[in-house]
């Protein structure tokens, strides 16, 4: 296991962001992890679309409409670049074009368990919320990021 390894491991989520290549991403880090205690916002929803066909009497039919999804919440992370900051810092700015990146947040299995784990990749992801943790000189912190937000145009389930 390497140090960047050992240093991520007491977290059960890593993520990884890459250069989407749509622009405004020129400068910032390719392949950049972080590491994270919890992730929420894993959800597509899709809406249904309901007809009615002529000649077909047993009800209405049902179509799969528009899908959205909900931001990810990263929550108590650490990262061991400042590619998230750096991140964070160009969508802030104002500058254009905005800084869209993709990413996969992998899950691993707990610490004993059998299995791989999984993946679930976001397109197009830019932030718009952070929280750093709290300084407290008699307490340091381990953990910079306690709260990162991402909006995306797309999630996909993929496996490891």
């Amino acid at each position: 296991m390497s140090a960047d390894e050992t240093l991520l491991s007491p977290f059960n989520f890593a993520v990884e962001i890459e250069l989407s290549g749509l622009g405004g991403d020129e400068g910032l880090a390719q392949g950049a992890r972080g590491a994270f205690a919890e992730v929420q916002g894993l959800e597509i929803t899709l809406e249904p679309t309901t007809f009615r066909e002529g000649g077909y009497n047993s009800g209405p039919r049902q179509l799969i409409g528009k899908s959205s999804t909900q931001p990810l919440i990263l929550k108590r992370g650490l990262s061991l670049d400042t590619a998230f900051w750096d991140w964070i810092q160009r969508c802030t700015d104002g500058t254009f074009p905005i800084p869209y990146l993709s990413g996969t947040v992998r899950v691993y299995p707990p610490e004993g368990a059998s299995g791989d784990g999984a993946a679930w990749r976001f397109v197009n992801g830019i932030v718009t919320k952070v929280r750093a943790a709290n300084l407290d000189a008699k307490a340091p912190r381990e953990v910079p990021l306690e709260e990162l937000h991402i909006v995306h145009e797309g999630l996909s389930r993929e496996s490891l």
